[in-house]
């Protein structure tokens, strides 16, 4: 990870899992870091980790399935560190169910997080970035999103929208902020 020094990284789901091994590797890289999850006990320790590491880390407990929490989330990062110059839309939610299932209450659960809760984000960002002209957000979406096994067909939609919602973002973007871009990674 090149040019990150001082750049002011959000990386939401960032308790655990791609989230928490990406801050640490943001903090080890000299970003300053805003980690975003539920959960506050795994943050602090998170927080103290990279700090312990030498790297620059805070949190917010932060639910981007509220929109007005995710808007707020970016207000603690301008305050804390300055604009937002990445975002790491990480945070997401693999529930397994079959669909003769029909478990719609975990699907729902699903849609808002790994889709509402992307748009979210985005949405807390991605004016400072236009105004600016400046700024990567990368879109974080699980294999599901390209093909999924039975137990994970429920996922794969919103996956898949996570997946396809940053070219639609980029192509209209591109002209006035740096990029946007979908990282694939195994479940």
């Amino acid at each position: 990870m090149s040019n990150l020094t001082n750049a002011v990284t959000v990386v939401t789901g960032a308790s655990s899992g791609i989230g928490a091994a990406t801050a640490k590797r943001l903090g080890a890289s000299g970003a300053k870091v805003v980690l975003a999850a539920r959960n506050e006990d795994k943050l602090r320790a998170l927080v103290s980790e990279i700090t312990e590491a030498g790297g620059t880390a805070t949190y917010r407990v932060t639910d981007v399935i509220d929109r007005a929490d995710a808007k707020a989330l970016a207000a603690f990062s301008v305050e804390t560190y300055g604009p937002v110059d990445v975002l790491v839309n990480n945070a997401g939610l693999m529930l397994f169910s079959a669909w003769k299932d029909t478990a719609v209450d975990d699907w729902d659960r699903m849609i808002d997080t790994n889709l509402r809760g992307y748009l979210h984000a985005i949405a807390a960002v991605l004016p400072s970035m236009l105004e600016r002209r400046s700024g990567r957000i990368l879109n974080m979406s699980s294999v599901a999103g390209i093909t999924s096994a039975r137990a994970q067909a429920s996922t794969a939609r919103p996956s898949s929208s996570s997946g396809r919602l940053p070219r639609a973002c980029a192509r209209r973007s591109a002209s006035r902020t740096a990029s946007v871009c979908r990282w694939s990674v195994p479940a």
